[in-house]
């Protein structure tokens, strides 16, 4: 089992339809819910959250009641600081991992050297970093306590500014776009190494 995480359905919707998920749960009065499928014979679990730590780490959490997953992958937008170099466009964070987990060496055609930063509230700046996230930290700190690999595939819909909500809404379409192939191909990935594993 693979979870897929994002924190509003605007952002996955795109993986949602090209994966051919059915929607399993919608929390009513809430913008939480998964979508299930699978892909090469593995269970794939696409979870919207909603925006904030407590939100992707809750929803998680209540999740890994059902099972621990092979991976969780993190996708969605992060908000850019403006005179940092990331435009409105696609761009990839690299987390730290307690265990190694070895991913098949394949070049996924992004950037390694981007510096993420969270936050709870859009905000207009934080020294010495690119951008922000606002459900990262909390997905990466749960998946640690329970050793499970966490991947993270970002694109940058907005700045960090007063016009962020909105460049948010007209630019989520089209920014995720690109995310949208280094994801299926890092889950499609992660389904073909477990099953190798298992055979092997």
């Amino acid at each position: 089992m693979i979870f897929v995480v994002a924190a509003l359905e605007e952002e996955c919707l795109g993986l949602v339809g090209r994966w051919g998920l059915k929607l399993e749960l919608s929390v009513h009065g809430t913008p939480q819910k998964i979508y299930s499928g699978t892909r090469f014979g593995t269970s794939i679990k696409v979870v919207v959250t909603g925006v904030l730590q407590h939100n992707a780490v809750s929803m998680l959490s209540k999740l890994l009641i059902q099972g621990i997953p092979r991976a969780v992958v993190n996708f969605g937008c992060v908000g850019a600081y403006e005179g940092r170099g990331l435009r409105i466009d696609f761009q990839t964070e690299i987390a730290w991992y307690t265990r190694p987990f070895l991913l098949q060496t394949a070049d996924l055609g992004v950037r390694r050297d981007v510096v993420c930063t969270t936050g709870s509230r859009f905000s207009l700046g934080q020294p010495g970093c690119d951008c922000e996230d606002m459900e990262l930290y909390g997905l990466a700190s749960l998946a640690s306590a329970h050793e499970i690999p966490l991947y993270s595939v970002k694109y940058v819909a907005n700045y960090c500014n007063e016009d962020g909500p909105k460049d948010f809404e007209r630019n989520v379409v089209t920014a995720r776009a690109a995310g949208e192939g280094v994801a299926t191909r890092l889950v499609d990935m992660l389904c073909r190494k477990g099953k190798l594993w298992i055979n092997s």
